[in-house]
């Protein structure tokens, strides 16, 4: 059987229809109006942050970047970004840390947390006792600002190191309860170790400041060490 002369146009007019189903009505340089209407109110929504105008752009361009890219399967921003106020937050935040980042970041704020601890109960300790006894005031060893600072930094860092060790991990090995004791009793003998080497300082390096300082010192101390604690929402700390 012959072909009629409607055949080609057919075809081709089927063709077309395929081409036209495998590509948006927009090209790839242009967003949908509902993605753009997202991205406006994103705009808006970053320009009332305190973000710098680079981190602002960085933000919108990769955002659209990425639409262009998805919006032909049929993809929003919403079901991207979710709403414009979390995606706002997202943005603010930063990328998000991988499990070892985030470990090694609360490793250092619990260290700062807990030094911070020691130098505050330190401080008061050899504040209160300065007032009570004038021979402790004037006497030069574990008073001394120089072996305080050295004992809190090694403490905090220590501290934080040992609930690190202690702590339940699903992903490690658990670990006898004899070797969590044995770690412990070490890492106290090598804090009480430092400590003791720090007391031996000469004056010179390791002065004994007034009682009345150690006080306001520790006043100090105690106010950071809560905003810390707010801030970071810190749970593993001595107390």
């Amino acid at each position: 059987m012959s072909e009629g002369p409607n055949e080609p146009r057919n075809a081709q007019a089927g063709a077309k229809q395929i081409q036209a189903s495998e590509h948006p009505l927009r090209d790839d340089t242009e967003l949908t109006k509902r993605n753009e209407d997202y991205m406006r109110q994103m705009r808006k929504s970053l320009n009332a942050t305190a973000l710098s105008g680079e981190k602002k752009k960085a933000a919108l361009d990769e955002m659209t970047a990425t639409l262009l890219a998805e919006q032909h399967k049929g993809t929003t921003a919403r079901q991207l970004y979710g709403t414009v106020q979390e995606r706002t937050q997202a943005v603010i935040e930063g990328p998000k840390k991988t499990p070892r980042e985030q470990a090694k970041a609360n490793y250092w704020v619990t260290s700062l947390d807990n030094g911070l601890m020691l130098f505050m109960i330190f401080c008061l300790m050899y504040g209160v006792m300065g007032f009570i006894s004038k021979a402790s005031q004037e006497s030069q060893g574990a008073n001394g600002i120089t072996a305080i600072l050295l004992t809190s930094v090694v403490g905090g860092l220590g501290v934080a190191k040992l609930f690190e060790y202690l702590a339940p991990d699903k992903n490690k090995p658990k670990v006898p309860m004899w070797r969590k004791i044995l770690w412990s009793i070490m890492a106290v003998m090598v804090w009480m170790l430092i400590f003791t080497t720090a007391a031996m300082l000469p004056k010179a390096l390791n002065p004994a400041l007034p009682a009345a300082v150690y006080l306001v010192i520790a006043a100090i101390v105690f106010f950071a060490r809560m905003w810390l604690k707010r801030k970071f929402n810190i749970t593993t700390s001595l107390f």
